[in-house]
């Protein structure tokens, strides 16, 4: 056995990276470094000589997001019959899989909600073990991938619908658009067939039907993105998945915060 030197968590000799803090022995320890594979594509902030134990963030895009969805799924294995159960659902029977994250935005894209969804869960998996060790890795998966499910709607109906241009009939009877500018990204609509419901409660009426949750996972897929509605009594589960939307959301979909903040990024 052998102990870190930077958190002090006595491991097996053969490990090459402490599971608390993430220091990597196969390193040299006068540079602590995070990066395990990669490049990093914005400089981190001016190294202060102490290992903080969270790993820089690989970025999801549509061009990675099935890999890394894949990798997620693979490690749920103490509830994996439920788990994959939905799953199954979600993927066959759900536009889970290509549905847009917002109306409007840079996550109203094809595959938007599970760009999203999965970086969540990859932020929740990264910052877990320094704001809150408690956490099982696979309750941060699953609160994490299914906080925001219930923005697929239901089976037949989704949640959002692509907005259709408005069109001209011209002399020759050729529909034209009104606009001939490239628009950057769909918008879309709220399905208004839809029984009206806050997305957390949708997300909890889903995964429920599949899964047996635990108080805590209830409270945090339901209200991690309107904590207000908790009146200040928030569980932690609750509150460290917040600061992983948040992340996600507001730093890593926003490449002008992680250039002016010097937020490292392994570029995909």
């Amino acid at each position: 056995m052998k102990k870190c030197p930077d958190c002090g968590m006595v491991i097996a000799n053969q490990a090459i990276r402490c599971p608390k803090c993430k220091f990597d022995f196969g390193e040299s320890t006068s540079t602590p470094t995070a990066v395990a594979s990669g490049t990093v594509a914005t400089v981190a902030a001016p190294a202060t000589g102490v290992a903080t134990g969270i790993l820089p963030m690989a970025e999801v895009t549509a061009a990675n997001v099935d890999s890394f969805y894949a990798d997620l799924k693979s490690q749920i294995s103490k509830r994996s019959t439920e788990f994959n159960h939905f799953i199954d659902f979600l993927e066959n029977r759900t536009a889970w899989l290509s549905a847009p994250a917002e109306k409007e935005g840079p996550m109203a894209i094809e595959k938007g909600l599970l760009i999203r969804s999965v970086g969540v869960a990859k932020q929740l998996l990264r910052i877990k073990d320094t704001l809150m060790p408690q956490l099982d890795d696979e309750s941060a998966i699953i609160i994490g991938l299914f906080h925001d499910v219930g923005k697929v709607g239901i089976e037949g109906k989704p949640l959002f619908i692509l907005e259709e241009k408005p069109q001209v009939t011209s002399a020759l009877g050729l529909s034209l658009n009104r606009t001939t500018a490239p628009v950057a990204t769909p918008t879309f609509t709220v399905n208004s067939n839809l029984v009206p419901m806050e997305v957390g409660v949708r997300s909890l009426f889903l995964v429920s039907q599949y899964m047996l949750l635990s108080d805590d996972e209830a409270q945090a897929i339901t209200y991690a993105a309107n904590t207000s509605a908790l009146k200040g009594v928030p569980s932690p589960y609750t509150t460290v998945l917040e600061t992983a939307i948040n992340l996600q959301k507001n730093v890593y979909e926003n490449h002008e915060a992680i250039a002016n903040y010097s937020f490292s990024v392994i570029a995909p």
